[in-house]
């Protein structure tokens, strides 16, 4: 008995001290972190553009909500990249107060400075900007488009919709690419027909970023023009097309998945082996055993899981 109690008092003792040396390291570590802070937000005051620059980007990086109203001055610095890395960084840090600042500089003249308020916006996520953001769409700069519809995708608002389908008619390839994406993100089955449409568009990136979204709204609808896709002539759109009707999970998609386990590109074959494991329909066990032979080996372990999951239904 007494060896026990010799015992418990020996792990008593060891517990306090390592309580000791954390509460020591802790005092050290933490007014570390206070002075770069500080530190930091004194370059951002007073250093020169570069050292401006870097503080900003680098009190992002850092995280600490301290550096919010500093950086929100610093949007209006006289140097465009100081004001660039200043947004970036408020998007990095979340800190709501940022919100009407990043709205205002969404005005800047410089359009790095524009579109990194913007991407901002959306890493924030506060509806408060989905007006603004919702005009952007109209704005004259195709970049400025583009980063406004990917900010209303992260926002995730339904009063996006809408407009963002009307942004899948717009000249330029990277806002059509962007409107898509955004459309999937927030998930309003109102976009499925509109994104069956963009799967006919004449440039290959907007098809492929039609094909994810229409996977992440998961509508049957898109089955069968999802199933046309597998013979688009581009092979991102094709493999963007296998994952999308693997996230459907509708039993139509099996054969022409199975088909496309024959596909000439490996991430073909790699996303329809996939897509075939996501379904889980016994009549793909035989065509995914034949692709255990695949001369690539991403390929032949997709297949193999695929086993395992239809094995497991």
């Amino acid at each position: 008995m007494a060896d026990k109690g010799q015992s418990s008092k020996k792990v008593t003792k060891i517990k306090a001290i390592a309580i000791f040396l954390l509460v020591v390291l802790a005092s050290i570590v933490m007014p570390a972190v206070a002075d770069e802070v500080d530190d930091l937000i004194s370059d951002l005051k007073y250093g020169t553009p570069d050292v401006r620059s870097d503080s900003a980007k680098a009190l992002g990086n850092i995280n600490d909500t301290r550096a919010v109203d500093p950086l929100i001055e610093a949007l209006k610095d006289v140097e465009w990249t100081v004001r660039s890395r200043a947004a970036l960084a408020l998007g990095r840090i979340g800190d709501q107060k940022a919100v009407d600042p990043l709205i205002e500089a969404t005005e800047d003249d410089v359009r790095f400075v524009r579109s990194s308020a913007i991407g901002a916006l959306g890493r924030i996520g506060d509806k408060k900007a989905v007006d603004p953001l919702i005009e952007s769409l109209k704005d004259d700069d195709n970049w400025f488009r583009s980063s406004a519809a990917m900010a209303l995708g992260r926002i995730g608002d339904k009063k996006a919709v809408d407009p963002l389908i009307e942004a899948l008619k717009d000249d330029e390839q990277i806002v059509r690419s962007s409107a898509a994406m955004a459309l999937g993100r927030i998930g309003d089955k109102k976009a499925v027909d509109p994104l069956i449409d963009a799967l006919k568009d004449e440039h290959q990136w907007v098809r492929k970023d039609a094909a994810i979204a229409l996977g992440l709204i998961g509508d049957t609808r898109a089955v069968d023009p999802l199933i046309e896709a597998l013979k688009d002539e581009d092979e991102y759109v094709r493999s963007r097309a296998s994952t999308a009707l693997g996230k459907i999970d509708d039993p139509r998609a099996v054969d022409p998945l199975i088909n496309a386990l024959g596909d000439e590109d490996i991430g073909v074959r790699w996303r329809a082996a996939s897509a075939l494991g996501e379904i889980g329909d016994p009549r793909a066990v035989d065509s995914l055993i034949e692709v255990l032979k695949d001369e690539n080996s991403e390929v032949r372990e997709a297949a193999a899981e695929a086993l395992k999951k239809i094995q497991a239904e």
